[in-house]
């Protein structure tokens, strides 16, 4: 993604907005590559609880995510609060994303799931 971005820059000359979007995102990954190789080094980084943690931490936040999309219909057809297409669908996949995120670190804590 480094090198596309890279790429793209270099030959799209002034209009670097996918450039810059495919240096960051490489950067990221780069980061979180070397991170886990610190943190795992050679040893697998997932055995059969985290997977289970992560099935269910991404299931309870695909519920989350479709409890607030419900809300935002009832919402928006109560006309108690009108959103855009784009202002809705940017708030659902942040609701998803970061319901995702919390489920697990707090699943993780917890040690297992039941």
């Amino acid at each position: 993604m480094l090198i596309s971005g890279i790429v793209s820059i270099v030959l799209t000359a002034g209009e670097a907005n996918i450039g810059s979007m495919l240096i960051a995102a490489g950067v990221v990954f780069l980061i979180t590559g070397i991170t886990n190789h610190r943190k795992y080094g050679d040893d697998p980084e997932s055995d059969e609880r985290s997977k289970k943690i992560g099935a269910y931490g991404l299931s309870y936040a695909w519920l989350t995510g479709l409890f607030f999309m419900f809300g935002l219909f009832w919402l928006d057809y109560l006309n108690v609060l009108r959103l855009s297409t784009q202002n809705a669908l940017a708030l659902s996949i942040l609701v998803l994303a970061l319901s995702a995120v919390i489920f697990q670190m707090y699943l993780f804590r917890k040690g297992d799931v039941d």
